[in-house]
Order: structure tokens, then sequence, then C-alpha cells
């Protein structure tokens, strides 16, 4: 089967390596802008270490509606191609699905699937609202990286085939359980630690950490890596709390670094907040913590409940008496630690390897196909 895959996230080889356990009857294409720009920085694109990987100049790479490729570049490659499947990696009102719609008509490719994530209603300016409705009407086929995205879809009269599952897969050759005694002295880190790993931002929830915390009896302390524009207040509720020197602050480190500043937690805390147009879609430090064997605490935003299933803790969001009440209980119980971190490694080999999304990509592509 000739496929090929758009979009821009497939730029990052953390992003695209779940391509790489494809099987060998798959012809795949990756299309990629040559670079992607994200909120703290422009990332460079990385070359799939197996598939040809084509650069197409884009636009607006960090929005999401607007952006879109150089449509005569994006049309000449996929004439050169001609795929029996168009895979687009973005949203349904993206200018790029109105782009390979067209396309995929000029081309006479029979059959597109593109992928959402958006677990909330979004109040879409008209165009794109438009070039949503279009995408609907008019794609093969839906993959939503969550329950709710696919309700959304249903909804919206979306009657063709969906596939739920996240393509956002963890590599569980690098996120193994291992000891990291010297990162824990460099950090000081002696008792019981409770981390946190992603932006600091308001929806994340980090407040409600620091109050939970703050409840806590014993010896414990806070490990918190990531870096945002909400920093300076949480590290002022920090001292209004009394926590401030149990809490280490460590600013966003490289992706190949970040499975040791898991295996130095005891526990992975992710306490998101819904927000009126957003609430978490699927928690990828969820998934790399359990695949470290950390046990993990979330809040019931989104789809937390749905990728922590039976291997950790849940608790209603906002309420840091909950969170405190589900941290101590780790805090005093070392086996259940043991048992939640065993069972979290074994639902991300089952659930959310790169091995297992392939499978169910290839599996969901071949279903699409046939009809």
């Amino acid at each position: 089967m000739k496929v090929v895959v758009i979009g821009r996230q497939n730029a990052l080889a953390s992003y695209a390596t779940k391509w790489d356990y494809l099987p060998s009857d798959i012809d795949l294409t990756i299309i990629t802008p040559p670079s992607l720009k994200q909120t703290l920085q422009d990332l460079p694109a990385e070359r799939s270490r197996r598939w040809p990987h084509v650069f197409v100049r884009a636009w607006m790479t960090d929005r999401l509606s607007p952006f879109g490729f150089e449509p005569f570049s994006l049309w000449r490659q996929l004439r050169r191609l001609r795929p029996e499947l168009i895979h687009v990696d973005e949203e349904p009102p993206s200018f790029v699905l109105l782009e390979l719609l067209v396309l995929k008509k000029v081309i006479c490719c029979h059959r597109l699937a593109f992928v959402t994530w958006e677990n909330v209603r979004m109040p879409y300016l008209l165009p794109f609202a438009m070039i949503r409705r279009l995408t609907l009407r008019q794609a093969n086929a839906a993959i939503a990286g969550n329950s709710e995205a696919a309700d959304i879809l249903r909804a919206d009269g979306f009657q063709k085939p969906i596939g739920v599952f996240p393509l956002t897969a963890t590599d569980t050759t690098r996120f193994v359980p291992a000891r990291s005694d010297d990162l824990r002295r460099t950090l000081h880190l002696d008792d019981f630690t409770v981390g946190y790993v992603g932006r600091l931002v308001p929806e994340k929830g980090v407040v409600s950490l620091l109050q939970a915390l703050s409840q806590l009896s014993g010896d414990w302390q806070g490990l918190i890596v990531g870096r945002g524009p909400q920093k300076s207040e949480l590290q002022v509720i920090a001292l209004q709390l009394g926590i401030a020197e149990r809490l280490r602050w460590v600013d966003t480190v490289a992706y190949q670094d970040t499975p040791q500043y898991y295996n130095a937690m005891d526990v992975c805390v992710l306490p998101s907040l819904t927000a009126p147009r957003w609430k978490e879609q699927f928690g990828r430090v969820l998934a790399e913590a359990m695949a470290c064997e950390v046990p993990v605490v979330g809040s019931d935003s989104g789809s937390i409940p749905e990728v922590i299933g039976d291997s950790g803790f849940i608790f209603p969001e906002g309420d840091s008496t909950a969170l405190a009440q589900r941290l101590s209980r780790l805090q005093h119980d070392a086996a259940l630690r043991r048992m939640l971190g065993q069972r979290g490694r074994q639902r991300v080999l089952d659930n959310y390897s790169n091995e297992r999304i392939a499978e169910r990509v290839v599996a969901f592509w071949r279903e699409v196909s046939a009809r």
C-alpha cells in the first residue's frame, strides 16, 4: 500500500519514530515543512531513518488552522508519488486539509484520512468552520486521539470509519526504569519526590499541586521540570505556602535527558485543569513516566483517566485535598508504588509503544483501503 503522511509534527523524530515500525508491504513517504516553529523555539525537521522524507515550504507552522503548504510544490510531490491513501496529521479546520481535498481529486487519490485531538468544541472563524465542514463531508476516515474527540465527530454527523487511539507513541526503549542516583544527588533529592513535567501555565494546574504538597506530612520534596509564563507566580505561591525550600525547579531539559528526570521521581503528577477552549488531550508525560515504572497521579481533565486506566490514581481537577490524599498514600506505601509502576509500564507496552501504535495505524489504513 502506498501511503503519504503529511503533517507538521512528523518533522520531529520523537513523534515520527513510530513509522519506523511499519511492515514492509507499506510504501510510505513523509511530507513536512523544513522546520517547525514551536512556542519556545524553532526546530529544524529531522529526516526519517527509514522512509523518504520530503520537505515542502509551508507557512504559519505555529498556527492550527491557517497552516498550509506551498500549493504547487505540494501538488508536484503528490502527482509524483500517486498515493493510494493520504494520511493528514492535522485538525479538520486546517487550511492544509482544504489544499489536500482539492489535490486528492486532481491526482485521483480516492482515500484521505485526517487526525483530530480536539475534545472541546471550538468557535472557529467562518472560513475555517467551512473548511471543517468540507473535511467532514469529503474525507474518507479519521483518527481521533481520544474518545471525546471521536464523540464530537459523530455528533457532527461524521459517519465514516473513526479509529480511536493516540498517534503520540512512547519510545519504550528510551523510557525505561533506571536508577537516577547521580541526578538525585545533584538536585539534593533525598526524600520521597513528587514530580511534574510540562509547561508552567495556569491550565496545567500546578497551583493545585503546590497546594497539595503543602498538606503532606513527613519528609518529601518536589521536582518541577519545565518553564513558562507562570513560573514566577508559582515560586511566589510556594513561598506563601512555606514549601519553597523543598522544591527543585529545572528548566525544560533535552528530550533525550527526560528519562533520567522521570526516574528521579517517586511519583509523577499531571494536575491539569479544564479551560473553556482546552482540556487535556492525551498527557504524553503520563505515558513516559509510566514507561519508566513511575506511578502517576492525574486529574480527571479530558483524556487523563483514559490514559492512566488502572495504572495510577485519578483525582477531581482542582481538588488539592484529594490530590494530597493520593500522594500521601503513595508516600507511605512503597509496595503500592512498585505495583502501580509495573502495571503502568505494561499498559504503555500494550497501548502506547511505537510498535503498538504502528500496528493500530496500519490496521486502520487497511480497513479504510478495503472500503
